[in-house]
Formats: C-alpha cells, sequence, structure tokens
C-alpha cells in the first residue's frame, strides 16, 4: 500500500481509483481487489476489536453494560484468536504443564470460537457474586419483557377473541413501553446507535 502526501502535514493510503464503467476483467478484477482491501481495512482496524467486543456481550444477554476488563479480555479473544481459561476453574482437559486449563480458538486474529468462549466462560460471565449485584446483568427490551410475561403467566385468549385481542394490543402497546411490534425508530431497535 502507497502513501500519497499532500503538503507537509495530510497524507492518505491509496490513492483514489477511477475506473470505467464498461464492464471489463480488469475492471472487474480492480473493483474486487478494493473491496477486499476496504474490507480488510475495517477487519483489521484497532476499534472493531472492541466494539464488537461490547456488542457480542451485550447482545448474548452477558451484561448490558460490560465493566472495560470484560471488553478488553474479550477484544484481546478476537485479536489474538485464543482464550485461556486458567481461573482456576476445574475442566476435562489437561494443559501442557499438567495444569487444569482449556484453550479455545486457533490463533487466527478474528477467531468467533475464542471470542464466543471468552464471553461465556469469562470469569465476569459465570461468578456468583457479580449476579447478586442488582446492578448487573442484562436490560431486555420492553416488547421481549412482556412478551415474556404474557408467556409466563400463560395468557390465552378466549377462542373468539384472539384475533381482536392481538389488534388491540399491539394498536396500544407503543405509547404504553415504548417500543411496538414491528416498530423500531432506527435500524438498530431499542439499543443505542452508538456505544
Amino acid at each position: 500500500a502507497s502513501t500519497v502526501h499532500v503538503g507537509p502535514s495530510f497524507s492518505f493510503r491509496n490513492a483514489p481509483h477511477f475506473m470505467s464503467m464498461v464492464p471489463s476483467e480488469t475492471v472487474v478484477r480492480d473493483a474486487q481487489y478494493e473491496t477486499e482491501a476496504v474490507l480488510d481495512h475495517y477487519f483489521y482496524h484497532k476499534n472493531t476489536a472492541p466494539f464488537l467486543a461490547s456488542l457480542f456481550i451485550q447482545r448474548f444477554n452477558i451484561a448490558s453494560n460490560p465493566t472495560p476488563a470484560y471488553i478488553k479480555a474479550v477484544a484481546t479473544a478476537f485479536q489474538t484468536g485464543w482464550y485461556v481459561m486458567d481461573d482456576g476453574t476445574s475442566v476435562n482437559t489437561s494443559g501442557s504443564d499438567g495444569t487444569n486449563e482449556a484453550s479455545f480458538g486457533s490463533g487466527k486474529y478474528g477467531d468467533l470460537a475464542a471470542t464466543v468462549a471468552c464471553i461465556l466462560l469469562h470469569p465476569e460471565a459465570r461468578s456468583p457474586t457479580v449476579d447478586a449485584d442488582p446492578a448487573s446483568g442484562s436490560i431486555r427490551q420492553p416488547l421481549l419483557k412482556v412478551i415474556a410475561m404474557m408467556r409466563n403467566l400463560a395468557l390465552k385468549p378466549a377462542w373468539n377473541q384472539s384475533l381482536q385481542m392481538v389488534h388491540r394490543i399491539a394498536r396500544t402497546i407503543d405509547w404504553k413501553i415504548g417500543q411496538g411490534p414491528h416498530d423500531y425508530h432506527t435500524v438498530f431497535s431499542h439499543f443505542l446507535g452508538e456505544i
């Protein structure tokens, strides 16, 4: 990759490349190379691992507000491709030095096996002490909370009111709980767009 310098204080990588609108083998190949280059740039960017770590932790319903140490551990597992569970937990595999430790991953950047293992097996995800803290945990979307409550109470409408009740609930639920079915204000649903 070449760097283009403009003046003493500005530089950018890879000069813009303008392609012909007439499809040819060279144009298609160049478009594929440029697409791969930009995807690699995003994938290997230094902010990708922490960003994905915090989103994965939230989406796996481990914690709505994960600690920086937890995010760093998951981001490190994503970047190194390894997660070693060495917190003294007894597991069935033996490490090379005879200690009880389990390792996950292939050692390649972006390994999801290591990332998911870190998310689910990290001490913060499994600790009973953290579970006892009322400030920890995951916040469920309002609509999912209502649906779970209806399921737990085994809500069953009368045989002739089922469709009418569904329409009545769907029309009024948005202003009652702040979220309606299939009525998201942004593509991020109930969650914040930026972390």
